[in-house]
C-alpha cells in the first residue's frame, strides 16, 4: 500500500470511530471525573461554586443518561416514565450535600472542588497535567462537549500510535491498520473515552514505545530518546507514578540492550585473527 493510501487507511479509521462515539456524548463519567474537571474549570478561572455547579451539572446529567439507557433497554420497565428529571434531581441534591457544607466551612484551597477530605484531594492535586489537557476544550466547546471531544483526540491518538509504532517495526500496512482498528473496539478504546486519566496515561505510553522503536529499529536515536524523554516528562504531571514505573522499565530494559550490545562487541575483537593468505 502507498504511503498516501496508508495514511488515509489511519484517518478514515480515527473518523469512523469518532462518529460512533456520538451514540454516547454523555454517560461515561467515573467517580474520578468530577474532581478532574473540577480541577480543569478552575484553571479556566471559575469561583469554586460556578466550578461545583458545572461539575455537579455535568455528573448528574450523566447519571441520568445512564439511568435512562438502562430502563429503555430493561425487559420490564422500559415502558415506565423518563427517569432523567428524578435522577437529576436526587442526584445534585445528593452532590451538594457534601460540597455545600465544605465550601461553607471555608474549604475552598487547592483546584478541586471539595468532594472529599483534604487528604484524597491532594492526590488530585498533584496531576496537573489531564485537567491542563482539558482546558482549551472546556473553553471551546463547553463542559460536556469539551470532554467528549477531548477524550475522542486522545483515543484517536492512540490509535494512530499504535499504527506508527507497528509500522517502525517493519509490520505490513494493513496489519498496522488492524492493530489501529483493534484499539479502538478493544476495552483499550472504551477506556481512552472515559474522562479520567487512563485515555492520555495510554497515549503517552505509546508515544514513549514509539520512541523506543525509532531509536532501536529506524535508526533515529535522537528523535527516538527525545520522544521518550518528552512523553515520560508529560506522564509525570498525569500520573507521577506510572511515569516512574515506565521510566524505570524503559531504563532497565535499555540496560539490557546495552550489555547485549557490549558483550557482542567483545566477542567480535576477542575473535580469531584473519589469516594472511
Amino acid at each position: 500500500m502507498r504511503p498516501r493510501g496508508a495514511v488515509s487507511g489511519v484517518l478514515v479509521l480515527a473518523a469512523v470511530f469518532a462518529v460512533l462515539q456520538l451514540a454516547n456524548v454523555t454517560g461515561r463519567d467515573t467517580p474520578d471525573t468530577k474532581n478532574y474537571l473540577s480541577y480543569a474549570l478552575s484553571l479556566t478561572g471559575q469561583s469554586k461554586r460556578a466550578t461545583a455547579t458545572a461539575t455537579i451539572d455535568y455528573v448528574c446529567a450523566s447519571r441520568a443518561e445512564r439511568a435512562r439507557r438502562d430502563q429503555s433497554v430493561h425487559v420490564v420497565r422500559f415502558h415506565r416514565a423518563d427517569p432523567t428529571a428524578e435522577v437529576t434531581a436526587e442526584c445534585r441534591e445528593q452532590e451538594w450535600a457534601v460540597v455545600e457544607p465544605r465550601l461553607a466551612a471555608g474549604q475552598t484551597g487547592g483546584h478541586t472542588v471539595p468532594y472529599m477530605p483534604e487528604r484524597f484531594m491532594r492526590i488530585f492535586e498533584a496531576r496537573p497535567g489531564y485537567p491542563a489537557f482539558l482546558v482549551p476544550f472546556v473553553l471551546a466547546f463547553g463542559v460536556t462537549w469539551g470532554l467528549w471531544a477531548a477524550g475522542v483526540v486522545i483515543a484517536c491518538a492512540g490509535g494512530v500510535l499504535v499504527f506508527l509504532v507497528l509500522r517502525t517495526l517493519a509490520v505490513p500496512v494493513p496489519l498496522a491498520l488492524a492493530g489501529q482498528a483493534l484499539y479502538y473496539v478493544l476495552p483499550c478504546g472504551t477506556t481512552a473515552m472515559r474522562p479520567m486519566t487512563e485515555g492520555l496515561l495510554m497515549a503517552l505510553t505509546l508515544a514513549a514505545v514509539w520512541g523506543c522503536a525509532l531509536a532501536l529499529r529506524a535508526g533515529r536515536p535522537r528523535t527516538g530518546l527525545a520522544l521518550v524523554g518528552g512523553s515520560l516528562l508529560a506522564l509525570f504531571t498525569v500520573k507521577h507514578s506510572q511515569a516512574l514505573f515506565l521510566g524505570l522499565c524503559l531504563a532497565a530494559a535499555g540496560g539490557v540492550i546495552a550489555l547485549r550490545r557490549h558483550r557482542r562487541r567483545g566477542r567480535g575483537r576477542g575473535g580469531p585473527a584473519p589469516r594472511e593468505v
